[in-house]
């Protein structure tokens, strides 16, 4: 069977700013249903790094998320920036402006994921980061007001996977494939 797309008779831009690009479409499935409107919205593509130091545990922020309205607990990352020379740099430069820790070594690639794929264009790309160490405090941006840096042993990460204290899900899935990766959990 061919997988057929739809096709988008117009689309209006709603909303462009630095952080976010909201357009709706007016799109036509292969069977000629016209849904309108859809919205689109468009965001640079994000980073996320799961790194782990020489003592096996794992550097994760705390921080206030307005969407859901309190502190949760992820991945340092944030959107790779035009001026980044590659995603993985951007991983690299996440992890020591939110966190202080600097990776050692090139960050390895593990994922690059669908951020929503029903209404989100870009993507979040996991990499990962062994033997991390300390190099200066953070440098934290307006929004970031009161991140905190947590250090977790491996066990209590693999804990709070399974108890949803880590419960955003892209952060989730690229933190489980990292560990995977790293060989600190079994398939």
């Amino acid at each position: 069977m061919t997988e057929k797309t739809w096709t988008v008779v117009a689309s209006d831009q709603l909303l462009k700013d630095r952080w976010i690009d909201l357009r709706a479409d007016v799109c036509r499935t292969p069977s000629g249903a016209e849904i309108a409107p859809y919205y689109v919205l468009s965001y640079s593509d994000w980073v996320h790094i799961v790194a782990i130091t020489t003592d096996d545990e794992v550097v994760l922020v705390r921080q206030y998320r307005h969407g859901v309205g309190k502190w949760v607990t992820e991945l340092p990352g944030g959107m790779a920036d035009p001026e980044d020379i590659s995603l993985a740099e951007a991983a690299a430069r996440e992890l020591l402006e939110e966190t202080g820790y600097r990776a050692t070594e090139t960050p390895q690639l593990i994922a690059s994921l669908d951020a929503n794929p029903a209404t989100h264009t870009n993507r979040v790309h996991t990499f990962l980061a062994r033997n991390v160490v300390f190099d200066r405090p953070p440098a934290l941006e307006a929004g970031e007001e009161g991140m905190r840096v947590l250090l977790m042993p491996m066990a209590g990460v693999v804990g709070a996977l399974r108890s949803g204290e880590i419960s955003q899900a892209m952060h989730v899935a690229g933190l489980s494939l990292a560990l995977l990766q790293a060989g600190y959990l079994r398939a």
